[in-house]
């Protein structure tokens, strides 16, 4: 992202590649992104609420480092690690059981 020039109203004029766009529209890259919509985008001079994909992205880190977010997270690992194996068990069981 490059800075060009600070506007009188504090606003910022800025250029940025594919990707950084994407991820200012919330996306991982420019990949994620439709042509079209960018071309929508582009030919209406939308604004983009940066703010507001900020504090969204805000909300979930914080949501990830709090202790019911790890608490949950450790109760689905430990619910994994023992479902794993029963899968394997039933796939093999429903495949005799269709002989």
């Amino acid at each position: 992202m490059k800075v060009i020039a600070q506007l009188p109203d504090e606003r910022v004029l800025i250029s940025v590649t594919g990707n950084e766009f994407a991820n200012l529209l919330g996306q991982y890259s420019k990949y994620d992104i439709k042509r079209e919509d960018v071309n929508a985008f582009i030919s209406e001079a939308k604004e983009v609420d940066i703010s507001d994909i900020y504090m969204k992205h805000r909300l979930i880190f914080e949501m990830q480092n709090t202790d019911t977010m790890k608490e949950a997270r450790n109760k689905l690992e430990r619910l994994l690690f023992t479902l794993t194996p029963i899968e394997s068990k039933v796939s093999a069981l429903a495949k005799v059981t269709k002989k």
